[in-house]
């Protein structure tokens, strides 16, 4: 699982309900996304976030469906269930 921030405010992810869409340049990934990967965002708060990949436009634009926010330790959790299943 990949970690994408974002410059937006929780608040400001919080109370959208529309796909939040971010250009591959500015996630600082090495690897392209796919659509249905479930990624972790953060925000200029520090806070974690769970997010989806819905849609994948030219560029690539990726339009994330932000979820539920998630505590230090839910974000840390799926980042080492992650890296447990790429090193098996």
């Amino acid at each position: 699982m990949e970690v994408v921030h974002l410059p937006a405010r929780g608040r400001e992810l919080d109370e959208t309900f529309r796909p939040v869409a971010v250009h591959h340049t500015d996630t600082g990934l090495t690897r392209h996304l796919e659509r249905g990967e479930e990624i972790v965002l953060t925000d200029l708060g520090g806070d974690f976030h769970s997010a989806k990949v819905l849609l994948i436009d030219e560029g690539p634009v990726y339009h994330f469906f932000i979820g539920a926010r998630l505590s230090v330790d839910e974000a840390a959790g799926r980042m080492s269930s992650l890296a447990e299943s790429r090193s098996a």
